[in-house]
């Protein structure tokens, strides 16, 4: 006897969609007819979603004319619904521009680097080369594939009109150097020139940046990220079990379930599309207990625990580094401590309240609190096991610097090993969560805050995005 197939499973099961179950609209691409699910094509791409979700006359139609797609529908409709795809020697030349106009954005960010490394990418022609290379939905992790693409495709005479379409401003300045300035096709061209020059010109003037903004300094959308607090206290400094889910894209936050325990002084981290919130004090007594959010299988997320952390820890710093989860430091109600999970070697300094981040293969911890609110910056290696003292940051920091909420913000160079100040957010935050780019919540000295900040490096500025539902601080928060 088969298996019960929930709903999910239908809607995603290839079965359901080449035997027409409950298929509610037809696409029509060149005079062949591909029978689809309008609710999957609206979850797997934006092109879709906007075709569905709004106004636009196909919204209540049973089929739809798509112009400018050939037989690569087929093979993206099955990525749709299995999230797998067949890149082939016959689809390559069409696959990505196709993915570029669905807006698939996984297509584009699995096989965007081995497509253009494929033999038959150099028999693309031009214009197709220009509409994947300029395509703002292709998502990378760096400019360098996109430009390789081009220095590998490029016939000498066209390489300045798709050399323009390279977010060159975006590359490091060690790529700059080493790669772009070694390739002997630029030295031919006074335009390739020009655009070097003014990519130099960006890194070396940032007063500049500013007045240099357009398509080249513009990122890809990247990955369909989204942004999750977890807990804190609101009034009263009670805990709260509240969660709550940003999408920087659209620029709205949502409730999801909440928490089985309500905690304050959290870690968070995200590891493999699973959420994880650590510790913490429910204002009754600190904690070891840790809570799994999936969000592998459900939009919403399915909540579980999983075992305890050694140590009851609050304020602890948590990051990810591979495949491994770390936490180190916090308070037990006690004492502060050293020590980091997973037995890899104490802190040289007990602390609370301090950051943990991973940079260039190593762990960095930041500031905090031992009795006394520190600048101190320790960075592990997990290669030799061992904390080593950096370059201390320029003001003491755990949210407060022990006669004021900081609005100031320092950036730490780890090839140079050393600290730079950057452009102070727009509001003093204590208690603050913080992650990639973003400062939510917290407490500015007079209220509890709801409004978060994300900061552009580019032209280093912070901007401030759509409240939360909810005024509080001390929650967990990390990019999903």
């Amino acid at each position: 006897m088969g298996g019960i197939m929930v709903p999910k499973d239908i809607m995603t099961n290839t079965r359901a969609k080449k035997s027409n179950t409950l298929c509610d609209v037809t696409l029509r691409v060149e005079q062949k007819d591909f029978p689809a699910h309008r609710i999957v094509l609206a979850a797997c791409s934006d092109y879709f979603c906007a075709m569905f979700t709004s106004e636009h006359s196909e919204k209540g139609k049973p089929w739809v004319d798509i112009q400018g797609l050939t037989a690569s529908t087929e093979t993206l409709l099955d990525f749709v619904y299995t999230e797998t795809v067949h890149v082939t020697v016959e689809n390559v030349q069409e696959l990505l521009p196709a993915a570029c106009l669905l807006q698939l954005k996984g297509v584009k960010q699995k096989h965007f680097p081995e497509v253009v490394q494929h033999e038959e990418f150099i028999l693309l022609s031009q214009g197709e080369v220009e509409k994947l290379i300029k395509c703002d939905e292709i998502q990378v992790d760096s400019e360098d594939p996109a430009f390789e693409a081009v220095i590998n495709w490029v016939q000498e005479e066209s390489l300045p009109d798709l050399l323009q379409y390279v977010r060159m401003p975006l590359l490091t300045p060690r790529y700059i150097t080493d790669v772009i300035d070694a390739e002997p096709l630029i030295h031919c061209s006074l335009q390739c020139r020009d655009l070097v020059d003014e990519t130099k010109k960006f890194h070396l003037r940032p007063e500049l940046r500013s007045q240099m903004q357009g398509p080249r300094t513009k990122a890809c959308l990247g990955v369909n990220e989204v942004l999750l607090v977890v807990g804190g206290f609101e009034s009263q400094q009670s805990p709260i079990d509240v969660v709550e889910k940003y999408d920087p894209k659209t620029q709205e936050w949502s409730f999801l379930p909440s928490i089985t325990r309500k905690r304050r002084y959290a870690a968070s981290v995200s590891l493999h599309g699973r959420f994880y919130v650590i510790g913490g004090y429910d204002h009754c007594s600190h904690l070891s207990s840790v809570e799994c959010l999936d969000y592998t299988a459900v939009e919403d997320g399915v909540l579980y625990s999983v075992p305890p952390v050694n140590v009851r820890r609050g304020l602890a710093g948590a990051t990810t580094l591979g495949d491994m989860i770390y936490v180190s430091g916090g308070f037990d109600g006690s004492r502060h401590h050293t020590s980091m999970e997973r037995m890899l070697g104490d802190t040289q300094t007990a602390r609370e309240g301090a950051e943990l981040v991973v940079a260039s293969g190593v762990i960095c911890c930041l500031g905090g609190y031992d009795g006394f609110i520190l600048n101190s910056v320790e960075k592990y290696d997990p290669h030799t096991g061992h904390w080593t003292n950096v370059i201390p940051m320029a003001t003491k920091r755990s949210g407060f610097d022990g006669t004021a909420h900081l609005s100031s913000v320092e950036a730490y160079n780890i090839h140079t090993d050393s600290w730079m100040t950057v452009t102070r957010m727009t509001i003093p935050r204590c208690y603050v969560g913080a992650t990639v780019r973003y400062a939510i919540s917290g407490y500015d000295g007079n209220s509890l805050l709801s409004s978060i900040e994300c900061y552009d490096p580019i032209i280093n500025s912070w901007e401030v995005e759509a409240s939360m539902g909810t005024q509080h601080c001390d929650a967990g928060v990390c990019v999903l």
